[in-house]
């Protein structure tokens, strides 16, 4: 990513919020692309630190219990999307919604994501494990999440497990 302009914004001008979305992005990515490939150093690996994060944050997500597939899917792609990740579509059915992202995020090809993982000794294959990370936040909400990476694009699709709530158990 190219160094933010270092004198900031022009008088009368605030700060440009989607390139400090972007670097956020970035040193985030940057960040976990390091801790992943340090995991192995440490006699751990990407699925132990997803079980860890997982466990912790499910109950963050409990909240979502009855509030259908849609509040649950919403919920991820705040979450990818926040992070850089592509938003392409969005689809909904009876009982499953469904999502279509960019694989690679911030914009970059596929070359130039590799390129920035490199330097931490971290690969696009190692990153994609960190979507794992939403199967059990799903459960969590009352619902399954099937994450499917298929054509150069990440593929999900979020149910509602059990019935429909009643309104009385939403109030």
């Amino acid at each position: 990513m190219p160094d933010a302009q270092a004198s900031g914004p022009r008088p009368g001008e605030g700060p440009d919020f989607e390139a400090l979305l972007l670097r956020a992005g970035f040193n985030f990515h940057v960040f976990l692309a390091a801790a992943l490939a340090l995991l192995p150093e440490l006699g751990a690996d990407a699925d132990l630190l997803i079980r860890r994060v997982a466990k912790r944050l499910a109950p963050t997500w409990a909240g979502l219990r009855g509030h259908g597939a849609d509040a649950v899917l919403h919920l991820v792609l705040e979450n990818l999307a926040a992070t850089g990740y592509t938003v392409r579509g969005v689809e909904a059915g009876p009982d499953t919604v469904y999502a279509t992202l960019a694989l690679v995020p911030l914009g970059l090809s596929d070359e130039d994501w590799a390129a920035v993982l490199e330097p931490f000794g971290a690969t696009p294959a190692l990153m994609q494990a960190l979507f794992g990370v939403f199967g059990p936040l799903a459960a969590a909400a009352g619902a399954t999440i099937d994450v499917q990476i298929e054509a150069g694009e990440l593929r999900l699709a979020v149910r509602r497990e059990g019935a429909a709530p009643r309104p009385a158990d939403l109030a």
